[in-house]
């Protein structure tokens, strides 16, 4: 990050020193999306347009790229794509980046329609492909898109094939599939840095230590002191967290279909923060003291109001890895609300294996590092719901998708709204929606995916033995 804060300052001189030179303006909009300066890069792109840059398409993307991918607003960003594609019907990037809003927003037909054109463009590239039939659930057997997706996959290409575990398993080919599985998870772990769970785990638990130690020290364990003498925000946060795909997209959705919350998504407000802090996406960075909450908070607050989180809503931002985050979060927002989602171990291994993380998460290529990393979660949920109640809540996958009604109202319960029944018609929305469950959530809620593991048990079992059959996930 140090590195793109100095080339947006280099871009920014150039941008001055030389106004009407396109190239300069058109760099520092790239520069500014780079270290988090979204509505500036906007600008930059824009005043780069207005100076005739060659190939206008490119900027075009770019600036429908902001607007989607950072701050969460499809239409202006499909806007831009259909200008970008009156210049230029062929540029790659703008067909593909259409499919990818048509995806979020939960138009299969457009999505499919245009991953199927970026295929066409690029076809010794397998993601369009691999999209293109998540997408399409009627592409037959003999199709040329499957054809091509599997070419693909047995050149090991690591999205072919988890896009063709996904293809198999719909078609109850279940032995396949997990041949599809470990396949990819073999190319992810050679590409990937070794995991070293012991220096994290050690890392964070560390930190835990410390606060229970001021925590007893204090006797104040949940205590609402603000960092500073900053008022209150009128903007109320709740992070939803916890270990990749345990529902918490689907509870975030089922809380947008209440008037009173305002989906962020997996804002990447916080990891940004955590970065400069010297952290990683699951190590905790250095605590920041109290001129840097003061700092960080005028931040977020700025953050919300640029993402259209009006000043009355109840902000959901939903990023399962701050989980190890939440001590930097609450010292910057004491007020904040902390919901922790959690599912039966064994379907998240499952559907964990068929998600391509971060390197950084190293642990999502083996069942075993996903177990233990499962186990290590609950661990540390268990630490702030012991200690901070007030501010911390569970939320059970297995209770939800069984009876959503019932937890949803013990839910609002406990943050201090009453129920609205558009929280059922959460898949009728057309919010973005950018993580692994985004066609999950545009059904209505059901149970088919409980007890999922069990179309692998053969190989879970080879694994595990008779741990597969605990509820508690091995450490």
């Amino acid at each position: 990050m140090t590195e793109a804060k100095q080339q947006y300052r280099h871009w920014l001189a150039q941008s001055k020193r030389q106004p009407t030179d396109a190239i300069a303006w058109f760099n520092l909009g790239w520069w500014s999306a780079k270290v988090g300066l979204f509505a500036e890069s906007v600008q930059a792109y824009e005043h780069a347009l207005t100076l005739g840059i060659a190939s206008p398409e490119e900027a075009m993307a770019n600036i429908a790229s902001v607007y989607s991918e950072r701050l969460g607003q499809t239409a202006p960003a499909g806007q831009w794509l259909d200008r970008a594609l009156l210049e230029n019907p062929n540029y790659y990037p703008a067909i593909f980046k259409r499919a990818h809003i048509a995806e979020q927003v939960g138009d299969r037909d457009t999505a499919c329609q245009y991953f199927e054109q970026a295929a066409a463009l690029a076809p010794e590239d397998a993601y369009p492909v691999a999209r293109w039939v998540e997408a399409n659930l009627t592409l037959p057997p003999e199709s040329p898109a499957i054809r091509s997706l599997r070419r693909f996959a047995n050149n090991k290409d690591p999205d072919a094939l988890m896009a063709l575990a996904r293809y198999e398993e719909r078609a109850g080919r279940y032995d396949a599939a997990w041949e599809a599985l470990v396949a990819a998870n073999a190319v992810d772990q050679k590409a990937y840095p070794p995991w070293q769970a012991l220096p994290l785990q050690s890392q964070l638990k560390s930190q835990l230590e410390t606060i229970a130690g001021k925590q007893q020290t204090s006797g104040q364990p949940d205590s609402k002191a603000l960092s500073s003498d900053l008022e209150r925000p009128a903007q109320t946060a709740v992070f939803i967290l916890g270990m990749f795909r345990t529902g918490s997209t689907l509870l975030e959705q089922l809380l947008a279909g209440h008037p009173r919350f305002a989906p962020l998504g997996e804002s990447e407000f916080w990891p940004r923060q955590i970065h400069a802090l010297g952290g990683g996406m699951v190590s905790p960075g250095r605590m920041p003291n109290a001129q840097q909450c003061d700092q960080l908070r005028k931040q977020w607050q700025g953050h919300l109001t640029e993402r259209g989180s009006g000043t009355d809503a109840i902000t959901t931002d939903k990023r399962p890895d701050n989980l190890f985050h939440m001590a930097t979060i609450r010292a910057v927002l004491p007020e904040a609300k902390f919901i922790i989602t959690e599912r039966d171990w064994r379907d998240t291994l499952v559907s964990m294996l068929g998600t391509r993380l971060h390197p950084q998460h190293g642990y999502a290529t083996s069942p075993e590092g996903i177990a233990q990393h499962v186990a290590f979660c609950r661990e540390v949920a268990d630490f702030w719901w012991e200690n901070y109640p007030k501010s911390v809540y569970r939320v059970n996958y297995q209770a939800l998708v069984t009876n959503p009604e019932k937890q949803l109202k013990s839910l609002l319960e406990w943050l201090g709204e009453a129920w609205h029944p558009g929280c059922l018609d959460f898949h009728a929305l057309t919010n973005s929606v950018r993580t692994a469950s985004v066609w999950q959530v545009r059904e209505p809620i059901t149970t088919s995916r409980q007890g999922r593991w069990r179309n692998y048990d053969g190989p879970l079992r080879a694994i595990f033995g008779d741990r597969l059959d605990s509820s508690e996930p091995p450490a």
